[in-house]
């Protein structure tokens, strides 16, 4: 009985290495052409690459809640502008947010330009900026002065009404044309 064991267990290596020897590509000295046409249908086709958009960059901007200037992420494109930053600002809150109580002091309307000169930002003022609530303008002005100096090489805003030089409040209720800081506004800063 043992013979048999040994010998059916020979019988099937055998089979067993003979299978797996016909599985294997034949060793040849050189590649050969294959006819195009006998290439099934869709694989000689080019394929096609598939590229992810660029997903931008974060930046950081200021809203407002409970009177006090809130730090929010936004994606925006890598090469972005002063002026799309400012954007992201008046566009204010998304759902999500609004539903926390965050909200943008910065209405539509209020900013015509935003430009960039030796390490100080210049905003340009609409009239509109006049309608906005003056206990609002404080905090609509920290908002852009705090999204501005944000950004690298930016230490100060100034601005401007309609292209003219205007004064804008401080906190111990005196008002500057100079530019302003993050400093001016520590008292709406985030905490």
């Amino acid at each position: 009985m043992r013979w048999r064991t040994v010998v059916s267990a020979a019988v099937v290596a055998a089979v067993l290495l003979g299978a797996a020897a016909s599985c294997g590509v034949p060793a040849e000295d050189e590649a050969n052409r294959v006819d195009p046409a006998s290439v099934p249908f869709g694989l000689l086709e080019d394929a096609t690459t598939t590229t992810v958009a660029d997903a931008g960059t974060e930046a950081t901007i200021y809203l407002a809640a409970r009177d006090r200037l809130v730090a929010v992420d936004r994606t925006v494109a890598d090469d972005a502008s002063l002026a799309d930053l400012l954007e992201q600002v008046v566009a204010g809150p998304t759902e999500v947010e609004r539903t926390l109580g965050i909200t943008s002091a910065v209405p539509a309307g209020t900013v015509a330009s935003v430009g960039q000169a030796r390490g100080t930002a210049r905003v340009d003022l609409t009239e509109a900026f006049g309608d906005v609530r003056s206990d609002e303008q404080f905090l609509a002005l920290g908002q852009l002065v705090y999204t501005l100096t944000g950004q690298p090489g930016i230490g100060g805003v100034e601005f401007t009404l309609e292209g003219e030089p205007v004064s804008v409040p401080l906190p111990d209720g005196t008002a500057t044309a100079q530019p302003v800081s993050r400093d001016d506004f520590s008292t709406v800063a985030p905490r």
